[in-house]
Parts: C-alpha cells; sequence; structure tokens
C-alpha cells in the first residue's frame, strides 16, 4: 500500500525540514493515517487525489505539531489540558477533512427516465 501522502508533503505543509525524529515517527503515521483513511474511502487507494494528500498530511502534523496532545495550558498555578483523541495516542480526522473526502453530491436524488410502454393493438 502506497501511504496518500509524503515526507516531502509534511515538509512543505510544516515550512522546514523533519528531524531524523520526526521523519521515523512520520513515516509510521503516515501509514497509519492511509490505512485509517482507506478504511473509509477505499477508492482513494486506486486514485489519490490532492484533497486526501492533504487530509492525510493534516492528520499526520496534528500528532507532530503537538506530540504531547495538549489543547490548553495555564501559567499560574501550572496546569494543562490534554485533547481526549490525542491523550488515547490517536490520529483522527475531522468533520472539515470527512467532508472534503466525500465525493460532492449535485444533488438530493436522481431521475432515471423510462420510457413509457409500448402497447400494440
Amino acid at each position: 500500500m502506497t501511504d496518500l501522502a509524503t515526507l516531502t508533503d509534511l515538509a512543505d505543509r510544516l515550512g522546514r525540514d523533519l528531524t531524523p525524529t520526526e521523519s521515523r515517527q512520520a513515516t509510521a503515521l503516515l501509514h497509519d493515517a492511509t490505512a485509517v483513511i482507506l478504511d473509509r474511502f477505499p477508492r482513494y487507494a486506486t486514485t489519490p487525489t490532492a484533497a486526501s494528500t492533504a487530509v492525510c498530511s493534516a492528520m499526520v502534523l496534528r500528532v507532530l505539531r503537538n506530540p504531547d496532545g495538549k489543547r490548553s495550558e495555564q501559567i499560574d498555578d501550572y496546569s494543562y489540558t490534554v485533547d481526549s483523541a490525542r491523550s488515547a495516542g490517536e490520529l483522527y480526522i475531522t468533520e472539515h477533512e470527512l467532508d472534503t473526502l466525500r465525493p460532492i453530491r449535485t444533488s438530493a436524488f436522481s431521475i432515471t427516465p423510462v420510457m413509457p410502454p409500448v402497447v400494440t393493438s
């Protein structure tokens, strides 16, 4: 299985080169993120798109940018809150990313015209 994003995709979005430690971690996370996406959207296995690459990259960058999973932090009488998904060490897809990966529907339903039966006398 080919990953939907590469280390270069991550570095481009991060705005810097990955450190050797980040590269090792990112390689594993890219495999995991690709598996999560393909489990829900198998069509991207044969036809990856810019959107699937962006979503895969975003999932991995959430972990790389915030390895401790902090959601908030306070200075006086120090305390911090851990993001519930990250505290479990999980990659996750946001609702917006799910919408990005879903096919666009142009209508609520489709109409298939059918010819009326031919009556012979």
